[in-house]
């Protein structure tokens, strides 16, 4: 397979030589800063499989996935990988379907990744954290996604069954669904793993934590066991029939270009549902392949903290794929709380973190990390948001205080590129830039109205404009027929675009300045679109404008969502009313409404006689953005981590006392 984008789209004179025309993507400046016999190189063209063994063909012994002390090397891994197939195909996977799973970074997740890959079949990733205080709604959403996205089988962590997947074996029946493959997070422990887990359970958080730990996990064993012999479906635990297929074969499936592979999901970016991004074999062996030649700093045998999700592009392409293909340990964090990031670098001392803006800035202010030296580290790359360049600067000279020898690293990337379309280090690495694309990618300029390419004028440096992305490793976009992400044509190239709005420069280095859709993201990574939440509040009878705007969080070092709310012009109501009315707000727009995620509710309401104006009569987002939380606000405070959420509390403006909304 050849690069088209690389070596297909360039235009010579008679003399050969490049022709400039003033359009980036076809000019490709960036290029200069990549070594020409890379490019050169063929794409590669292969299962995701293969080419893991392809990359690794001397690694075998070296260490693949460590979780809590128990290290599985490359060989092993390839075995844990085939019994995933062998076990899978005894149940009747084959060639085509879909098996959704709702798994956290454990080594099973990976080994059923890409055990259902080798049989052909689509390994259909969603998020495994309940999305709702109210595990009825969560599990609903679980059905909507699985019927929807046409899945056959299911596959989820113990957890997760009994939460989400339980209250519909009803309705999972009634589609044809037989049985439910269930695994634990103890599965790959042995004793010592076990007894590791248990003390970074006590250091991290406390002597009474990994006591109420233990006891989460007898009670969860024990719920599993009860449920089992009363469940709908048949439930199957995943260690059992890997040792009952141990003698079974599979069918091994071929290479075909352009085929279906793995769906991962939005944070709910495009709607209130979790948007599927449908990846194929190419997709994913092109990211990896181009990560070669990006002069990112990943070594072979480099530990990498594996926190992000495999539902996300970011965790399951840029951190696992793009990782097992460099040689890499990941050390798979299955429950991660940004506040024990300090003492994990001092437990593992990785040499690889990938993470939002705000785990970065916990670590500034964290007291395990005053004397740490953290010369360990030599690829600190965050992505998801952007990040003022004073919050860089104060980061680096963290970084730098305490021996680490590199500056933070960053890029663009989105779900639809398979996460990083560009990178930035080195001579690219500006304060505040996104750097330049990777290798194998091409990013334009177009005017976010009108969608014309903008071009570099003689008398100009830098362009302004929407970016558009091609590449290999772009979503086809297309799932059942239904059109998820649109793809353009520019100079026979295909495009998609992205909505944010930046600068390029004459080099090709990039600089994020907007959302063209208002968009932004929590401290968390949680993706928020304003006009979302603002439509689901409109909805209330008494609600004549809302319209959402971030504010920073200190002590969560992001941003969180504000209401900003107008009634009716009849409707008056006293403080308390205004308290009770938000809870109602909440418990019936929100907890109650299957199509919300509970992470998209406001953190603040404030109640307004009038939104700012522009001259012009629009509403003035800008100074909205700018108000300062003053105190009258309400606030809602909802108990959440990584893989959980909890109560959620109303808190009355400028008062200590709290009311907490029932369940």
């Amino acid at each position: 397979m050849e690069n088209a984008n690389i070596q297909g789209g360039s235009l010579l004179d008679n003399k050969g030589e490049k022709t400039l025309t003033g359009y980036p993507h076809l000019d490709r400046p960036w290029l200069k800063y990549y070594d020409n016999e890379f490019l050169k190189e063929p794409l590669p063209q292969m299962t995701i499989v293969d080419y893991i063994k392809e990359k690794n063909k001397n690694n075998g012994e070296l260490p693949a996935i460590t979780f809590f002390g128990n290290q599985i090397s490359y060989n092993e891994l390839y075995e844990k990988i085939n019994d995933a197939s062998r076990t899978l195909s005894e149940l009747g996977v084959q060639d085509g379907d879909r098996v959704m799973y709702l798994m956290p970074n454990i080594p099973e997740t990976a080994y059923l990744m890409y055990g259902t890959s080798q049989l052909g079949a689509v390994a259909d990733f969603i998020d495994p954290r309940p999305d709702s205080v109210d595990l009825n709604i969560s599990a609903k959403k679980v059905f909507d996604l699985f019927h929807g996205e046409k899945a056959k089988y299911l596959v989820a962590l113990d957890q997760c069954y009994l939460g989400m997947i339980r209250p519909i074996e009803n309705e999972l029946k009634e589609l044809g669904v037989e049985n439910v493959v269930v695994v634990s997070a103890s599965d790959s422990m042995n004793l010592k793993s076990k007894l590791n887990y248990l003390n970074e359970v006590r250091q991290f958080n406390g002597f009474n934590n990994m006591i109420q730990s233990m006891k989460k996990t007898q009670k969860f064993a024990k719920m599993l066991e009860d449920a089992t012999k009363t469940a709908n479906l048949q439930v199957l635990r995943y260690p059992d029939l890997v040792k009952e297929c141990q003698n079974s074969s599979f069918k091994l499936a071929e290479y075909q270009p352009g085929k279906l592979n793995m769906i991962v999901h939005t944070s709910g970016t495009s709607s209130p549902k979790p948007k599927p991004i449908p990846l194929t074999n190419d997709n994913l062996n092109i990211y990896a392949a181009q990560t070669f030649g990006a002069n990112m700093p990943m070594a072979l045998g480099d530990n990498v903290l594996h926190m992000l999700p495999y539902f996300a592009a970011f965790g399951l392409v840029d951190v696992v794929h793009a990782g097992l293909a460099h040689g890499n340990n990941l050390i798979q964090i299955p429950e991660f709380a940004p506040s024990n990031l300090g003492k994990m670098i001092v437990k593992y001392q990785p040499q690889t973190i990938i993470g939002p803006p705000t785990w970065f800035l916990n670590l500034i202010n964290d007291p395990v990390l005053k004397d740490a030296d953290l010369s360990c580290l030599t690829m600190v790359t965050y992505g998801g948001d952007s990040m003022d360049e004073a919050d860089e600067l104060k980061i680096n000279e963290f970084l730098h205080s305490h021996n680490c020898k590199v500056s933070l690293t960053k890029g663009h990337g989105m779900s639809e590129t398979c996460g990083c379309g560009s990178f930035s280090t080195g001579d690219y690495g500006d304060l505040n830039s996104m750097g330049i694309p990777m290798p194998y990618t091409v990013y334009g300029v177009v005017n976010p109205d009108t969608k014309e390419l903008v071009k570099f004028e003689d008398d100009k440096d830098e362009i302004e404009g929407e970016f558009i992305v091609s590449s290999g490793t772009v979503t086809p976009g297309v799932l059942d027929d239904n059109v998820i992400v649109p793809h353009v044509t520019y100079d026979d190239m295909d495009f998609i675009f992205t909505k944010d709005i930046g600068t390029m420069d004459k080099d090709g280095v990039m600089k994020f300045l907007s959302r063209s859709d208002r968009s932004f993201t929590r401290y968390d990574g949680f993706k928020v679109k304003p006009y979302e939440i603002e439509e689901v509040i409109k909805k209330d009878p008494f609600v004549k404008y809302c319209v959402v705007s971030p504010y920073y969080v200190e002590d969560k070092f992001g941003y969180m969502p504000l209401a900003n709310i107008v009634l009716e012009d009849d409707i008056e109501m006293s403080d308390s009313e205004k308290i009770a009315y938000v809870e109602k707000l909440v418990d019936d727009l929100f907890v109650k409404n299957a199509n919300v995620s509970t992470r998209q509710i406001p953190s603040k309401f404030r109640f307004r006689v009038s939104l700012p104006l522009t001259p012009n009569g629009k509403v003035n987002y800008n100074a909205l953005v700018n108000e300062e939380i003053t105190g009258e606000e309400i606030g809602v405070e909802l108990e959440e981590t990584n893989i959980s959420v909890g109560k959620i509390t109303v808190i009355p403006p400028m008062k200590n006392k709290v009311k907490v909304l029932k369940k």
